[in-house]
């Protein structure tokens, strides 16, 4: 019997910490309106220090192919 395994999509928003030195990724979210939240929340009530910030970025966690179908089947 198959299984049916759906792929990631390749789109995401990093949520980070940075700093002048350094960089943090918090989260990786698939939705741009569940990431704004995190990102409001996190400013509002995490406690930055001087020199600290959050920020939101689109990235593509791998590249796509152009025979990709989304589904990959294992059996």
């Amino acid at each position: 019997m198959g299984r049916t395994f759906k792929r990631l999509q390749t789109q995401f928003y990093r949520i980070s910490l940075r700093t002048e030195k350094d960089s943090q990724t918090l989260a990786l979210v698939p939705d741009l309106d569940h990431a704004q939240l995190i990102e409001r929340l996190l400013r509002e009530n995490y406690g930055l220090r001087p020199g600290e910030k959050i920020v939101l970025t689109p990235t593509t966690l791998r590249p796509a192919k152009s025979d990709d179908k989304g589904v990959e089947w294992v059996g």
